[in-house]
């Protein structure tokens, strides 16, 4: 009996400490991404490309993440340049008053923390039942592979796909702002070290915030009706019979927030999408 719960408890330590599946890395990218666009009120054209954008986030840190909980330096300043990476391309698909609510909440900003067992999504504290979802999955939900990445786009696909004049224009950057270590004691806890010291194990004295649920509070719930919703719900999400990743598309004219992604008239969905605007239940 035992060693039954021995291994059971080994099993679920090393989910930390291997990269993760592909269906998992669209669960959580999905899953940002449906909040985001529930809190902010995205379109669908930005509720696609911030599911985009969090999918190459949560796809390039998971093989830091373990150096990050350990407190390495490097790693922890790898994670942020994907994280300022991933932040920058938001603030071209998002539009300032948008990106200053996103900038405002912490789990949505600055996304992963991290404990004594492993890193940590900040969304499931806030929303706690992992099945529920406001909208349909997004239309590049299956057919995605990162082909708009950082290292296809160095200077970020997004940049021309929306107005110049909507956006953000202060500095977003982590890393560089002057508040740096105060997030990243935030996030990863206080005690760092070098690759040079010894690989010897040492405790990790987190100072980690409240990760309390805090749907339960009202204040942190948006309980208005969202214009865009409807339109992102509208959409046929049927399997595609294919999952291929398309091939890099040429460079496309910006587009306004109006303009849909194609020219097929809009679908009514299925049952599909593990959610929908209904909202009933825990969240």
């Amino acid at each position: 009996m035992k060693k039954i719960v021995l291994a059971t408890l080994f099993a679920v330590l090393s989910l930390n400490m291997m990269a993760l599946s592909e269906s998992k890395i669209r669960d959580y990218a999905r899953f940002l991404s449906d909040r985001m666009a529930y809190e902010l009120d995205l379109t669908p054209m930005q509720y696609d490309d911030c599911y985009e954008i969090n999918y190459d986030f949560i796809y390039s840190v998971q093989y830091i993440m373990d150096d990050v909980v350990d407190g390495y330096i490097d790693a922890i300043d790898r994670y942020y340049d994907y994280l300022d990476y991933r932040n920058e391309d938001m603030r071209h698909v998002l539009d300032y008053v948008q990106y200053e609510r996103f900038m405002n909440a912490e789990y949505f900003f600055r996304p992963i923390y991290t404990t004594r067992t492993g890193w940590h999504l900040r969304i499931y504290n806030v929303y706690s039942n992992r099945s529920f979802y406001y909208y349909d999955r997004p239309s590049v939900f299956y057919v995605y592979r990162g082909g708009h990445a950082r290292v296809h786009y160095p200077s970020g696909y997004y940049s021309s796909r929306y107005a110049v004049d909507r956006r953000y224009r202060a500095d977003v950057h982590i890393r560089s702002s002057r508040d740096f270590g105060m997030h990243r004691r935030s996030d990863f806890g206080a005690n760092i070290r070098q690759r040079t010291q010894p690989p010897k194990p040492r405790d990790n004295y987190y100072r980690n915030r409240d990760q309390h649920n805090r749907t339960i509070d009202p204040r942190y719930r948006n309980e208005r009706q969202n214009v865009h919703s409807p339109q992102i719900n509208s959409r046929n999400q049927s399997k595609p019979e294919q999952r291929t990743a398309p091939s890099a598309p040429a460079q496309q004219q910006p587009r306004t927030n109006t303009q849909p992604r194609n020219s097929q008239p809009p679908k009514s969905s299925g049952n599909g999408g593990g959610g929908g605007v209904v909202r009933s239940g825990r969240r």
